[in-house]
């Protein structure tokens, strides 16, 4: 039973990791887009695989 918990804890942190770390990712992007030197296509597409990869877990 303890080890049930743990691992929807687990779960649960990652899922809000990978969430801080898409916001971020999307935030630069956005902010690239705007800003001559800041890579912004690269940063939403960081955040786009990482939204993926949420969707699987």
């Amino acid at each position: 039973m303890r080890s049930i918990h743990r691992l929807s804890l687990t779960s649960v942190l990652l899922r809000t990791m990978l969430l801080l770390a898409i916001a971020v990712c999307a935030i630069i992007g956005v902010a690239g887009l705007v800003l001559p030197l800041v890579p912004g296509i690269l940063f939403l597409c960081i955040a786009g695989l990482l939204l993926r990869q949420l969707g699987r877990t």
